[in-house]
């Protein structure tokens, strides 16, 4: 159908292009017939374009021109002439005027499709962005539910730990605070976050160079973490102890770039602790005074025993044996008299001995070393156990309550061996050490299952000997197992005095157990 359109109206055109001139043919001149050839041109050029609006326009002009000789006479000639004239420079004006009209109709219409393209793309656009924007609103509702939920739980285990949580932005220096924290500083919730600069200024002095020292190594990387207990002054001027600990986030160099932290108030904490430092000193300053007032009655006992009751003893047994030598001669009461004389004479023996064991003189007279060597040699008798005994670079000027206490520690390690180890072999080991001196008793008896603190199973015999070391500031050890024997490692630290007092006598030796297994 298109293309029958395409072919006819060409002839059409043409068609009347001839009519025209026809007509021209037979009217006179004067008249503007050659007009005519306008309209035709302008509808070739609409519908054939400007190629064929061209060569149309170039037939109507030499019609035009030949039209003006063969048309009947009329009007006079130059007015034809100048009316062909007119006719020719409309119909060129018209046909240049319409090719510039399609050229415009032409990008106008380019144009309406490039922006209805144009337009059809930002609609589609506006639709995927508003598909797009519906998602993230779904998206932000959903993330902002969780993270209110978050929130929620964040908030009741703060609530639940009083702990304040802190946010520190290190690029910008802000810190922004939780109300719980706020509260806990004596801040209220309307009040503007503080800078770290006001924060640090609020801590202790004796506290404030550490705390700001460690967190600036913290944020360098020099510490692994960051967990400080200091004091700080409160907003209304009360001092609170807290437990702050943080932990930074760093870039990809590295470098902190943001600090999140909580800290608790451990001012109840403090305190107790306070308080149990306070009644452990005096609990320790309560023993310390009972050992000693132990140690004295002790001495009170044995002294009244050798100077009262042995004397009284030996005294007895002198009368005994007089009351021997005055009897008439009779076998069997001199037999009895001897009998009581030999017991008598053994009990005031038993009696020096027990005294002895209550309080050794030599220990006050001769030293540690010849009290503990003098006590072996009674409890090898005593026991008939085979006890070594091993001394090494031990000073002669140990303070009495040291030696007190080391010979205490030995003579209890030595009973216990007695009345549990069932061992037959011990050793007694007594060496200094640089900064002290110690006692270690070793025994290859079957040995037990040790759980330190537990009274019922150890008994009151090590919980002494680790009390009495304690007191000193000294170290109690014992290693023990069944069946492997028991070693009992005790070290008294010694005073700067006794020190240099020991190095003046000789080198001192070191305690530990590697000595002990080579002098074994």
């Amino acid at each position: 159908m298109r293309a029958g359109v395409d072919l006819l109206a060409p002839f059409l055109l043409y068609l009347a292009v001839s009519a025209i001139f026809v007509l021209d043919w037979f009217i006179p001149l004067g008249f503007s017939v050659s007009m005519l050839y306008i309209p035709i041109c302008l509808a070739g050029l609409w519908l054939k374009g400007w190629r064929f609006a061209l060569s149309l326009g170039a037939a109507c002009s030499v019609l035009m021109v030949v039209g003006l000789f063969v048309s009947p006479p009329g009007g006079p000639l130059s007015w034809s002439i100048v009316n062909r004239a007119i006719g020719f420079a409309a119909l060129w004006s018209a046909l240049w005027g319409g090719k510039l009209f399609a050229q415009r109709t032409v990008e106008l219409e380019r144009t309406k499709a490039a922006l209805e393209q144009e337009i059809d793309q930002r609609r589609q656009a506006e639709q995927a962005l508003l598909a797009a924007n519906e998602q993230l609103e779904a998206r932000i509702a959903r993330r902002t539910e969780q993270l209110q939920s978050a929130l929620d739980r964040w908030e009741l285990v703060t609530q639940a730990t009083h702990d304040g949580v802190y946010d520190w932005d290190l690029t910008t220096d802000r810190v922004v605070y939780t109300s719980h924290w706020k509260a806990m500083h004596g801040f209220s919730n309307h009040d503007d976050d503080e800078s770290p600069a006001q924060w640090s200024e609020r801590i202790h002095p004796d506290d404030r160079p550490r705390v700001l020292g460690r967190l600036n190594n913290y944020l360098a990387g020099a510490r692994q973490e960051f967990s400080e207990e200091y004091r700080i002054r409160r907003r209304d001027g009360l001092w609170i102890w807290v437990l702050d600990r943080g932990i930074a986030l760093r870039d990809e160099t590295g470098r902190a770039v943001r600090l999140v932290g909580s800290e608790k108030d451990i001012t109840e904490r403090k305190q107790a602790e306070e308080t149990l430092r306070s009644q452990n000193f005096q609990l320790e300053e309560l023993t310390a005074k009972l050992l000693t007032a132990q140690e004295h009655e002790r001495q009170r006992i044995a002294r009244e025993l050798h100077d009262d009751i042995t004397q009284r003893l030996a005294a007895l047994a002198v009368d005994l044996g007089s009351l021997v030598r005055a009897c008439p001669p009779d076998p069997s009461l001199h037999a009895r008299l001897r009998e009581a004389q030999d017991t008598a004479g053994q009990l005031a023996d038993d009696v020096h001995n027990f005294a002895y064991r209550l309080h050794p003189s030599l220990l006050e007279h001769l030293g540690l070393e010849a009290a503990i060597r003098d006590y072996i040699d009674e409890f090898r008798r005593r026991t008939g156990l085979a006890v070594r005994y091993v001394k090494r670079g031990v000073t002669q000027t140990i303070p009495l309550d040291i030696a007190t206490c080391l010979y205490r520690v030995t003579q209890e390690g030595l009973q216990n061996v007695q009345k549990h180890a069932a061992a037959s072999d011990v050793l007694v080991a007594l060496l200094g050490t640089a900064q002290g001196v110690g006692v270690c008793v070793r025994d290859n008896g079957k040995g037990f299952v040790y759980k330190s603190g537990d009274v019922r199973r150890t008994g009151l015999g090590l919980v002494s000997m680790e009390e009495r070391i304690r007191l000193m500031k000294g170290t109690f050890r014992l290693r023990t197992q069944p069946g492997k024997g028991t070693e009992i490692h005790a070290w008294v630290p010694l005073s700067d005095a006794a020190l240099q007092d020991a190095r003046q006598e000789e080198t001192a030796g070191k305690l530990n157990e590697q000595d002990v297994k080579e002098e074994i």
